[in-house]
């Protein structure tokens, strides 16, 4: 018998979902290894965990949002726990439902991602305060969450072709 195409697909996006979530860690990492440059990027997991979330939204549970948030802590060098945190409340307080992805509409999901963006950034902030003890400077967080938000229709726009092109497949 041959396998079902269903569960082929379910297989191969489980698949392009760990790519991508390790190629979105190791890009968000790559400033800070590099040297010599500012270390803000923009937090290519969070606009991963995001498109992910309106494609399968079964692939970010809980367990998964604390792993990546906890790779993301240690690939950065952000003290631990602080993006995990960061993502369990923002993937909790802004739970995408079928209904508000359903559309694939870019400017829905931009608005969407924005107000998760700000409650990610908003909990990592208080997150990484609370670790050092000390109001941490905003500056660098604002700015990160900036390039991450504007990012993000770049990101959205290529998968809903991607979509596009599966759908017509």
């Amino acid at each position: 018998m041959r396998p079902s195409v269903e569960r082929n697909n379910a297989t191969t996006d489980l698949v392009l979902f760990i790519v991508t979530m390790l190629v979105a860690l190791i890009l968000h990492a790559l400033p800070s290894r590099l040297g010599g440059g500012p270390d803000l990027a923009p937090a290519f997991p969070l606009i991963a965990l995001f498109i992910w979330s309106v494609r399968q939204p079964w692939f970010i549970a809980p367990p998964v949002l604390l792993l990546v948030g906890v790779l993301q802590d240690l690939l950065a060098g952000a003290p631990m726990g602080v993006w995990a945190f960061a993502f369990l409340v923002a993937f909790s307080v802004m739970r995408l439902r079928e209904a508000d992805g359903a559309g694939g509409e870019i400017g829905p999901l931009a608005l969407r991602f924005t107000l998760t963006a700000a409650v990610a950034f908003g909990a990592a902030w208080g997150a990484g305060s609370f670790a050092i003890g000390a109001p941490v400077a905003p500056g660098p967080l604002i700015t990160e969450a900036i390039l991450t938000i504007l990012l993000f229709p770049i990101f959205a726009w290529l998968f809903a072709r991607r979509k596009e092109r599966s759908t017509f497949s």
